[in-house]
């Protein structure tokens, strides 16, 4: 592996930004760093839609740690709203 390679950044994750904070919060109790980055925003939309998607990031190095965080983080939240249709990760 590159040297590099372990410091790129992968996203793990993408929704909005309660849920991108939370999941976060999640990935910093297990000491893995993590950015958030809005994707993108339309500011003329008076509803709440996902185009204000914000995605997480983490590094090479965590990246099968924080998908498995991820991946768990997504059953619970299907598990508490299980007619939410809007739960893509």
């Amino acid at each position: 592996m590159d040297t590099n390679d372990e410091f790129s950044t992968f996203e793990v994750y993408d929704g909005t930004a309660w849920e991108v904070g939370l999941l976060k919060s999640i990935l910093d109790d297990n000491e893995i760093e993590s950015i958030m980055r809005e994707a993108s925003s339309a500011s003329w939309n008076m509803f709440p839609v996902r185009s204000g998607t914000v995605k997480l990031f983490v590094a090479h190095k965590d990246f099968e740690r924080a998908k498995a965080l991820v991946n768990e983080f997504t059953a619970n939240m299907q598990k508490e709203n299980p007619d939410d249709l809007d739960n893509e990760s």
